[in-house]
């Protein structure tokens, strides 16, 4: 009996001791990430982000609603505390009016006041920012689709690149939309939005063995008569499209004017809701236009990314129109936030820390909003993905679109590499 109370006080000992080196004791206090120390953009309460957006002049119509999208996403997040349920978000917005010189005076004029940009809306500008962006090692989310950003150190993209946008369209149209030995032509912005299309149906046509036909090229906000004569002379069976939404209208006003009716498939930005209802063009956009672009339709809440998108809305913007830039920069401020949270669990928002976050979040999600984006543990591992929506337009749709293929990844845009 005695070795046996011996032997059971022996295990209860040895349990006791075990207990204890495993959990901590009533009083002792379980680790936290430290506390981000105060930064420039960062007061120890208030996160500052900049925005360098058009929000006057013919661009507006993108960056309003887009810079919209930012706010309602942050707007979400600091109704559950902010940031690691701490640290509330503020936006420091300046009006690009999507102009290179007026976007750095106000990237210079805030540029020491943030921790990082939210947004910069224009492939131009874009690439002028970046030239400061390097030696301040700042970070920014550019609102451009342009693979140039793939694999920069300094920047957040998302979504995937003009250049998948274009190969992804135009596998489409010659191998399941009609298009074999279809004379093929385009359009484009003369500028770096425009170049980066052209790349991606280049790629494309060598890929997939047609020829380009004509290409003309035009200056934003320019008279398009000539391009788009010089299109219909040609008689072109299908056009790709580079444009902003102003030239868009301009160009298929023009089109209809000149009873040329090819098959226009365009790049995202070439969209604005309210075409679809115009009664002079929206029988030609129902009829010849399919928007290359990505993630689902506006009010499918069967994806989980567009339901968290419209309740937050519901909530915060409630007379918020569909918008597709508006989604656009919901997502944005989605990525940043993901960067961000990882930074406060490093305890540290500085310059240097945000970087740090960029290399450790892995894999930017967005439950399907956008396609998801590996970022890996360097810029140069870093992989869009690679899915283009391809949209037909409908009048009575919000935003005026309906999915006819949804997140299409075809195996032109799967050899493009960045």
């Amino acid at each position: 009996m005695r070795k046996n109370l011996g032997r059971l006080l022996w295990m209860l000992a040895a349990t006791s001791l075990a207990v204890g080196v495993a959990l901590p004791s009533a009083g002792a206090s379980v680790s936290h990430a430290k506390t981000p120390p105060s930064v420039p953009g960062f007061d120890g309460k208030t996160i500052k982000l900049g925005v360098l957006t058009p929000l006057s002049g013919l661009a507006s119509v993108i960056g309003k609603p887009l810079t919209n999208g930012n706010k309602v996403y942050w707007d979400s997040v600091n109704a559950k505390g902010g940031v690691g349920g701490k640290y509330k978000v503020q936006l420091s917005q300046q009006d690009s009016q999507y102009d290179v010189a007026t976007a750095l005076q106000g990237y210079d004029q805030i540029k020491g006041d943030v921790v990082a940009f939210q947004q910069v809306l224009g492939t131009q500008i874009m690439q002028a920012v970046l030239q400061r962006l390097k030696p301040d090692k700042l970070t920014a989310a550019p609102a451009t689709l342009d693979s140039l950003w793939v694999k920069v150190p300094q920047l957040l993209p998302i979504a995937a690149p003009y250049q998948v946008q274009a190969a992804n369209g135009f596998d489409y149209y010659i191998n399941k939309g009609g298009g074999k030995g279809k004379k093929i032509c385009a359009l484009a912005q003369d500028d770096l939005y425009g170049a980066a299309g052209l790349q991606g149906l280049t790629f494309a046509a060598k890929r997939l063995k047609f020829t380009v036909a004509t290409t003309a090229r035009f200056a934003t906000g320019s008279d398009v008569s000539a391009q788009v004569g010089q299109l219909a002379d040609a008689k072109c069976d299908a056009v790709f499209l580079a444009s902003l939404p102003n030239d868009t209208l301009s160009i298929v006003t023009k089109m209809i004017g000149r009873s040329f009716t090819p098959q226009v498939l365009g790049l995202s930005p070439t969209w604005l809701s309210g075409f679809e209802s115009s009664p002079d063009q929206g029988s030609f956009y129902a009829q010849h236009f399919l928007l290359l672009s990505e993630g689902p339709a506006w009010g499918d809440t069967s994806v989980p990314g567009m339901k968290k998108m419209l309740a937050d809305v519901q909530a915060y913007a409630p007379s918020q129109k569909p918008d597709q830039y508006f989604g656009f920069g919901y997502a944005q401020s989605w990525a940043m936030d993901q960067v961000l949270e990882q930074a406060v669990k490093n305890g540290d928002l500085s310059t240097a820390g945000i970087q740090k976050a960029l290399k450790q979040v892995g894999t930017l999600k967005f439950q399907n909003l956008v396609g998801d984006y590996l970022y890996g543990s360097s810029a140069g591992s870093r992989n869009p993905p690679r899915d283009t929506t391809i949209f037909k337009i409908v009048n009575g749709q919000p935003v005026g679109l309906s999915v006819l293929v949804p997140s299409f990844v075809s195996p032109t845009a799967k050899a493009l590499k960045f």
